[in-house]
């Protein structure tokens, strides 16, 4: 296979991608547009994202707790125990990892966004980077279901910003 047929090919996968993501996202928007407003109101999260876990999950309000969701998407550590020992694993394998994957991603994207969840990551800077990145994703998927079931678009805890217009005033 030469090189050009190569790029052909990526390249129409690209255009794929792309033309499915903006299929489900219009069925998003025009079905489920209430979640996926709600969804796209959390910092980090986009279109995307929102309609994926829309197509994934389905109803959110069907998780009686944040544990379950967080469980379901596969946020939460594994756990091994024999006998009297226990050890904890990294993230548990059985989850929707595709789905697990996007969310970390967008706990990224947040990390920029979100002040809350930027004074997260700077008080736990000192530890492996990809297991906070992991706490904050667990951080989103939990906002993720509570403005769902609040109904209520996401707002930004302004009591960081007080914090800091009070560190300038004096």
């Amino acid at each position: 296979m030469s090189l050009d047929s190569k790029l052909r090919s990526l390249a129409f996968h690209h255009q794929e991608y792309l033309n499915i993501g903006t299929t489900l996202r219009a069925y998003c928007k025009k079905h489920y547009t209430r979640d996926y407003n709600l969804l796209r109101s959390i910092p980090g999260i986009g279109g995307f994202l929102a309609s994926a876990v829309i197509a994934e999950c389905g109803d959110l309000r069907r998780f009686a707790n944040e544990k379950q969701f967080s469980s379901y998407i596969g946020v939460v550590p594994g756990i091994y125990s024999s006998g009297g020992n226990e050890t904890m694993l990294g993230v548990t394998p059985r989850s929707k990892s595709l789905l697990r994957t996007y969310i970390i991603e967008s706990a990224w994207v947040a990390l920029r966004y979100d002040q809350e969840i930027q004074a997260y990551y700077r008080k736990h800077a000192s530890k492996n980077p990809k297991s906070v990145i992991v706490k904050i994703a667990h951080k989103m998927v939990k906002r993720m279901l509570s403005v769902i079931k609040n109904g209520q678009p996401y707002r930004v805890n302004n009591t960081i910003n007080k914090l800091k217009e009070e560190k300038e005033k004096q």
